[in-house]
Parts: structure tokens; C-alpha cells; sequence
């Protein structure tokens, strides 16, 4: 069992930051330490969203009492992801650093939720460059989706050639990119490291619920804890993924009920 410290927001309702990566982390029998940055009732696809913003001096506080009552100094992976201000873009980075001292084995893994397309950056640019210039570079591993590798590389990532080359660009010394445009209307998801990449492909939805990339991080995360290799955690990752994707079809949000069954064969991998 690993202990595992996840910094993302946290919805009331339905399966997006916090509320899918637990579950998947928990399945696989690490313990998770949860921090929210926001508090939501839901994603923002819904018509009616209330909430607030976490203050990053309490996310400051709650870190220093959870460093003083011993739990970050066995502390194997850091995730982080949703961070809406450059405040909180700052908290991340020191608790990285924070937690980088006490165990210096430990591994960290950003994702960078920057936007999407169509829409593009959902993000200021005050928080989507500290992102990049600060968060990232300390990553051991960075989750983007198609259109945040292409931001963050400032090249396309439109084929699986473009986006093993826009990879290589960042900092991360692996990068997983997510919904990248393959053939016969696929979407590959790609593992890419200094010398070699390996993808698994998958049939394009018409719609993907929210949180697709914050369970494949963590279903990741989680195998990696558990000692597999890159490859192999990619292949177990992506396979629960796309059951839960499966289920889910036709809803606003995930559902996690195949993360409570047999785990799935591995898909197979390509080598890209």
C-alpha cells in the first residue's frame, strides 16, 4: 500500500477531480490523502453550480498540521490537478517541495487541467503560466489531454507523430497524452518517454463524460504505486477506463461501478 496525497477540486455530485481519483486509488489499495482546492456541487456542465473556492492559506494550514502529525514523511506519489488560481498553482508547488524533502523517493505527477477543445483554455493566463513555468517542471510524470499538451509544447499534437514530439518538449521525463486523433476515427492514449512511446487506441465517442482524464491519471497513479512498469500500468489504466466509459454512455458523468468488479485485462499496446 502506498500513500498517496491528491490535490484537485471536490464535487458533491457525480465523479470529477477528487470524487473519481479516491475511489480508483482506494481500489487499488493505496491510502489517500485528499486535499480540495474548490468545493463544488458539481462539474460545470450542469445548468445550476454553486460553490467556493478553497482558501490556499487554509490548504497551507491543513499541509503544515498534516507535515506536523507525521503523515508526509512516508508520503510515495503526490497528484495534483485542478488548481484555479496562481495562488493555488503556489501551494502545489511548496507542498511538492515540502513533501520532496521528507521523501525524497517519492514521485509526482501533474495534471495540468488547462482546458479543452473546443473551448480551449478555461484558465487566466495568471494561473495557466505559473502552471506551466513552475508546477510542471518539478513533475515526475505530466497527464495532458490533446489540447493542454499543445498549449504547454506550443506545437501541435493533432497525430500520434506531433504528440510524441510535442512530449519530448516537456520537462516531465513521462508524459501521458490523452485523446490524441488516430486512425479510423480512434483516439490514442500515449506513454511517451526520452525513447520510446507506447499508445493504446480506442474508438471515439461522441461524448465523453467529465472526468475521463482525472480517473485515467489516477487508475495510473495507482498502478504505478502497486510496482508495475509504465507500459503495463498504461495497459491496466486504460482498460478499467474505458469499461467505466462504457457504462457510462449518454450521462454528464462517470460511472465508477466497473472499478467494483474483477479488474479487466489489459489492453493492448501499441508501440507508437
Amino acid at each position: 500500500m502506498a500513500r498517496i496525497v491528491a490535490l484537485s477540486s471536490l464535487v458533491a455530485y457525480g465523479h470529477v477531480g477528487l470524487r473519481a481519483m479516491v475511489p480508483a486509488l482506494e481500489r487499488l489499495g493505496h491510502d489517500v490523502v485528499a486535499l480540495p482546492t474548490v468545493v463544488l456541487s458539481s462539474h460545470a456542465a450542469y445548468p445550476h453550480v454553486a460553490g467556493t473556492l478553497v482558501d490556499p492559506a487554509t490548504l497551507e494550514r491543513m499541509a503544515a498540521a498534516l507535515d506536523a502529525n507525521g503523515w508526509l514523511s512516508s508520503v510515495d506519489m503526490v497528484i495534483t490537478g485542478y488548481l484555479p488560481t496562481e495562488a493555488h498553482v503556489s501551494v502545489a508547488a511548496g507542498l511538492v517541495q515540502r513533501i520532496r524533502k521528507l521523501s525524497p523517493a517519492m514521485r509526482y505527477i501533474c495534471d495540468p487541467v488547462l482546458g479543452d477543445d473546443p473551448k480551449g483554455l478555461y484558465l487566466p493566463l495568471e494561473t495557466a503560466n505559473p502552471l506551466r513555468d513552475e508546477l510542471l517542471p518539478l513533475a515526475d510524470i505530466a497527464t495532458p489531454n490533446a489540447f493542454e499538451l499543445a498549449w504547454l509544447s506550443n506545437r501541435p499534437a493533432s497525430s500520434i507523430q506531433t504528440a510524441i514530439s510535442a512530449a519530448r518538449t516537456l520537462r516531465p521525463p513521462l508524459v501521458l497524452a490523452t485523446s490524441i486523433p488516430a486512425a479510423n476515427d480512434h483516439l490514442a492514449t500515449l506513454l511517451v518517454g526520452p525513447t520510446s512511446a507506447h499508445a493504446t487506441s480506442s474508438p471515439q465517442r461522441a461524448k465523453a463524460p467529465s472526468g475521463t482524464g482525472d480517473l485515467l491519471t489516477a487508475l495510473l497513479a495507482g498502478h504505478l504505486a502497486s510496482g508495475k512498469t509504465p507500459p503495463d500500468a498504461l495497459g491496466h489504466a486504460s482498460a478499467w477506463l474505458e469499461q467505466c466509459l462504457d457504462v457510462s454512455t449518454g450521462s454528464h458523468d462517470l460511472n465508477l461501478a466497473p472499478l467494483y468488479a474483477s479488474p479487466p485485462s489489459p489492453l493492448v499496446l501499441l508501440t507508437a
